[in-house]
């Protein structure tokens, strides 16, 4: 066996969404028509929200609305993350765990506690796997996405937001009087991309860290959408060891 089925709940992919997402088709984001903007990329990243020394850790839980072709469905993703590693749970709608996944910088390692299958595979690998692209957004790059000056080729001014072209064609919104990011738009990147679309909404102060309560996201392939909407979060905390206890009978399978 190479690879987890697809059929073991919406577990797995909860977790494909919530870290990367699967979409219906979304328009890309224009920018052809738009003025080149009046502020250098220095400025516009200095006005982007940046925490990656500030906050650390990261725990929550949330409600993920799955939609996906014949049907949709709720369930219940509680979360701890630091720098490096991100644990996910997953519960059915009356509260039962279905598996957990851990993502590494150089891996991810999903468990399906129903089935009893464990799969570790590689960023490079994920698209083997039916996680798809999980293993390359760590929980807090999620919800504080920022860009590195280097990385931004061009800004156009689209009213109220600023639209920044990176190197590798990605499109990032971001509101021009907050700093905050809206939309990050990957459906011009080269291929293989790990999402096509991430939308951020309803950004709340979680002790004085400004961090969206409501993550929408759309993936490559035009299939499905989740959203997610954070119900409990808590920044700083100290975490427990990070890590999937798997049974001595389960093997984790490596595609």
């Amino acid at each position: 066996m190479n690879r987890i089925p697809l059929t073991c709940l919406t577990l797995l992919l909860v977790f494909v969404f919530i870290a990367y997402g699967c979409a219906g088709p979304r328009a890309a984001l224009e920018y052809e028509n738009l003025d080149l903007a009046m502020i250098t990329a220095d400025s516009l990243v200095a006005m982007m929200p940046d925490y990656s020394e500030e906050l650390q850790t990261m725990t929550g839980t949330g409600r993920a609305l799955v939609s996906e072709p014949g049907g949709s469905e709720r369930v219940t993703v509680e979360f701890q993350s630091n720098r490096t590693r991100s644990l996910l749970t997953i519960r059915t709608g009356i509260g039962i765990e279905g598996g957990q996944i851990l993502i590494e910088p150089d891996s991810v390692l999903i468990y399906n506690k129903v089935d009893g299958i464990a799969q570790k595979v590689s960023p490079a690998q994920s698209t083997l796997s039916s996680v798809g692209s999980i293993a390359s957004l760590n929980m807090l790059d999620l919800f504080n996405f920022v860009i590195d000056v280097e990385q931004v080729e061009q800004i156009f001014d689209n009213g109220d937001t600023y639209l920044a072209l990176l190197s590798d064609r990605a499109a990032v919104e971001v509101g021009k009087s907050s700093g905050r990011v809206v939309r990050v738009d990957r459906s011009q990147s080269p291929p293989p991309i790990p999402y096509q679309l991430i939308e951020y909404d309803g950004y709340a102060n979680i002790d004085r860290f400004q961090l969206p309560r409501k993550i929408t996201i759309f993936s490559a392939d035009g299939n499905s959408r989740a959203t997610f909407l954070v119900q409990q979060l808590s920044v700083n905390g100290k975490l427990p060891p990070l890590k999937i206890e798997l049974p001595d009978d389960v093997p984790i399978y490596r595609p």
